[in-house]
């Protein structure tokens, strides 16, 4: 699929004014030479090829502005730490490859692939042994799952074909299928779109969106917007404690970032929503604590790397519930 970019996959033109802040910071040199130096060495890349290049970029500014072996670290750092995206990511060492877009931020379209999830089974008894909070739900499909479907790129004929059509199919009325973008006001254009051609939204289609920090938290509102019966957040990778508005909302999932460079991630953040969506009656989830767990100030040691295996966990942490509109197939 691949995806336009958002908070977690900022553009080359954004990397390059941090950049720019911090060398100059790092070298004392005057910020237009600074500048000139950044410009020239990111070039006319897009973050996929800045985060491919990175060591090459750091080598042509270290030589440009005389950096420090340690300085240099800190520009291939950076770099990394602008790049949080998972889906970024992949999508960068596999592009090209069956499934992804050649290049992450132009979307690619692959027609059929909604339909074949279609006729994936209902969750098994091992499944179930291994994640007790699906007892008794049908599939739960994630859609955009390596990317935004709701990139600028993407036609609503498109969506309408390899997304409403399927998920509205026979087999796919068996599952819950979970709708996640960073873009909830273009789901929203795209549900009016649907309703001017008398199409419905679908019933078992879950309107969710990402929200990271507080600033975006007004993406909650465009969510409302879509006439879903069901809608969902997801906290992930949450970099700071937020308040938000849960009207309407009936599910959310929190967690810390998982990448080697994660911002830490507070354990008490978790349980502050836990206690809202209790006193609100929306379905909580904790996936993970992250790579950089700290709770009560201090740093978790915990084995699992993304901090998500709960047996590691004291039980007041342990909550994973989900919808019960997720038990009950599509009539």
């Amino acid at each position: 699929m691949g995806c336009d970019g958002c908070e977690l996959w900022k553009p080359t033109a954004a990397i390059a004014t941090i950049l720019v802040a911090m060398l100059v910071l790092l070298t004392r040199k005057p910020k237009a030479t600074v500048k000139q130096v950044v410009a020239q060495a990111v070039g006319a890349r897009k973050t996929s090829e800045l985060y491919r290049g990175r060591e090459h970029v750091a080598e042509e500014l270290a030589a440009n502005l005389s950096l420090t072996r340690d300085q240099k670290k800190e520009v291939v750092d950076l770099v990394r730490e602008e790049c949080k995206c998972y889906a970024g990511l992949l999508g960068t060492f596999r592009a090209g490859h069956a499934g992804y877009a050649d290049e992450f931020e132009l979307p690619k379209l692959y027609p059929g692939r909604v339909e074949n999830a279609a006729r994936w089974d209902l969750p098994d008894a091992k499944e179930i042994v291994d994640k007790p909070w699906l007892a008794g739900a049908v599939r739960l499909v994630f859609l955009s799952d390596m990317g935004d479907a709701l990139s600028a790129d993407v036609p609503f004929d498109y969506l309408r074909d390899e997304i409403v059509t399927n998920v509205n199919s026979p087999n796919g009325r068996r599952h819950i299928w979970l709708w996640l973008t960073k873009r909830p006001e273009k789901m929203a254009e795209f549900a009016g779109w649907l309703h001017d051609r008398r199409i419905s939204w679908s019933r078992n289609l879950v309107a969710m969106t990402t929200i990271t920090m507080q600033r975006y938290a007004g993406r909650v509102d465009q969510l409302r917007r879509v006439p879903s019966q069901l809608r969902g957040l997801s906290l992930e990778p949450l970099f700071e404690p937020i308040d938000l508005d849960l009207r309407d909302i009936d599910w959310l999932i929190v967690g810390g970032g998982s990448d080697v460079l994660a911002q830490p991630f507070h354990v008490e953040w978790a349980l502050a929503l836990k206690r809202k969506c209790a006193e609100e009656g929306v379905k909580f989830f904790f996936k993970q604590a992250g790579k950089h767990p700290f709770y009560e100030g201090k740093p978790l040691d915990l084995e699992d790397k993304h901090g998500g295996d709960w047996a590691e966990w004291p039980e007041e942490w342990r909550v994973r519930e989900i919808p019960e509109g997720f038990r009950v197939p599509e009539s």
